[in-house]
């Protein structure tokens, strides 16, 4: 969630198809996740539609969407401001995002289909520029079907955000996580095992797998445009679920087994305008986890724990900074343990999250701000009065520290902690439910930063000054048809 500049977040999960859909709760950069009941991956197939032979039967087209869209104010005369210091914490005071989902399903004879896209914008919203230039882009574009090889067995091919279990009220993806271009597969040999599997690629527009010269033509005047560094990242996932008491069940334990490799081919890259060349090594980098969960109707338990090198360190959409010293990212490291929770009793209900994290950069310096431990606590429980409205509070810390000698202090490390204190009244049409969807919410959010965390800023922002900071706004939050696979 984040009176700031306008506070909003719009997204919309990508689908699978509802007869291959797990309920795994998981939100999009920001999406939202699905109710935890979702964790026992319950698979819905919709009814036979009869047609005459040869021709296609058509469920038609589907829309689904998430979204949240706010305003906030500091209480000083100023928009709210986001105020974490950590990489993760409280969705309270996000910024605004939007995706819109269509889908397009069919099926003929034994298999089943759908054409899946995903459009997203960003937080430039027209009513706070005043201009008509608003960013979007394409979550997913993807065809997947089921049934063709084996009843069992979905395939798909095409552009995607491919995820499994969140961390909702951090708004995080603690395990899987990928954007690509490619293609996987999901099979369920039984009622206790899944087996999920995707290759596929992406390119950064950055310099470390892209670049264009200017070069001289053959024929005619004028500079042409050159590709000369081109070197996608390839990307290899595998994912292993067992449900103990069987995927449909209402209540069990489910055991996964993770695991990513990423590989880049080397390549040349122009480093001045006087035509001077680096050669850029080939690299590469790895990601091994595994998550434990407990479930029964909308309560869970999710544990997680993941350790990356090299490339899988950063993740696909980050790679290292290109300098002499580094053109690999060989040194990089990341370890990270998290959980999330819920429980729901009648008018009471608890969320909960928490995650811990170290990351090194490629960097083969060994005293700065490229090394860091973070990590945040957050829990929110709710209260709800009758069917359609409650009060939820939200109570959170958050911590980082630097492996760099604080240069303000010069004692001891550079870190910072705060403390994050909310309370959000809401309405909610739906009815009750820690996922139940649409919400009208009013937020008070406090912050209270001891004096590291104020020094994480840069000297001359005013922000820094503050040890505490007000955030006062109202939002609206919604989700329907959204699914993940």
């Amino acid at each position: 969630m984040r009176l700031p500049p306008l506070l909003g977040f719009v997204a919309v999960t990508f689908a699978a198809p509802a007869w291959a859909q797990t309920t795994d709760p998981a939100p999009a950069p920001d999406s939202p996740p699905l109710p935890p009941a979702a964790s026992s991956s319950l698979a819905r197939v919709p009814p036979p539609v009869e047609v005459a032979t040869g021709e296609r039967p058509t469920t038609g087209f589907s829309f689904g969407s998430y979204g949240r869209v706010g305003i906030a104010s500091d209480l000083r005369g100023h928009l709210g401001r986001p105020a974490n210091i950590a990489a993760f914490a409280t969705r309270l005071d996000l910024a605004p995002y939007m995706e819109i989902q269509f889908n397009y399903d069919w099926r003929l004879r034994n298999t089943r289909w759908r054409a899946v896209t995903t459009i997203a914008a960003n937080d430039t919203l027209f009513h706070f520029t005043g201009r008509f230039d608003g960013t979007f882009a394409v979550r997913n574009l993807y065809l997947e079907e089921r049934g063709a090889l084996h009843d069992s067995l979905s395939i798909w091919a095409g552009s995607r955000m491919y995820r499994g279990d969140d961390v909702y009220l951090l708004n995080w993806w603690p395990l899987d996580n990928l954007n690509m271009v490619g293609a996987g597969a999901r099979f369920e040999p039984g009622d206790h095992l899944t087996l999920q599997a995707a290759v596929g690629m992406n390119r950064l527009d950055d310099p470390y797998q892209f670049q264009t010269i200017q070069v001289t033509p053959r024929e005619g005047f004028g500079p042409v445009t050159a590709l000369l560094l081109d070197r996608p990242r390839l990307l290899t996932v595998a994912k292993a679920s067992w449900f103990f008491s069987g995927r449909n069940a209402q209540a069990g334990m489910k055991a996964t087994l993770y695991g990513e490799f990423h590989t880049m081919p080397e390549g040349v890259r122009q480093t001045s305008e006087r035509g001077e060349r680096v050669l850029m090594p080939s690299d590469q980098g790895y990601v091994v986890g595994a998550q434990w969960g407990l479930y029964s109707g909308n309560n869970f338990l999710n544990v997680f724990v993941r350790w990356s090198e090299g490339l899988g360190a950063y993740g696909e959409l980050r790679v290292p900074a290109v300098r002499d010293s580094i053109r690999t990212s060989a040194r990089a490291q990341e370890f990270r343990v998290a959980m999330s929770a819920n429980w729901e009793r009648g008018m009471f209900a608890l969320m909960g999250g928490a995650y811990a994290r170290y990351f090194r950069d490629a960097d083969p310096g060994v005293f700065s701000r490229n090394a860091l431990w973070e990590g945040a606590v957050i829990a929110r429980p709710i209260v709800w009065f009758g069917q359609y409205a409650g009060v939820a509070g939200e109570l959170s810390f958050e911590h980082v520290t630097y492996n760099a000698l604080d240069p303000e202090t010069g004692d001891g490390a550079v870190r910072g902690s705060l403390f994050r204190a909310g309370i959000v009244p809401f309405v909610s049409p739906g009815g009750r439910g820690s996922y139940t969807r649409p919400h009208i919410q009013l937020i008070y959010l406090l912050t209270a930063r001891d004096a590291g965390a104020r020094r994480l800023y840069a000297p001359g922002d005013p922000f820094g000054f503050n040890a505490i900071e007000h955030y006062l706004g109202v939002t609206t939050e919604w989700w329907f048809n959204s699914s993940y696979l």
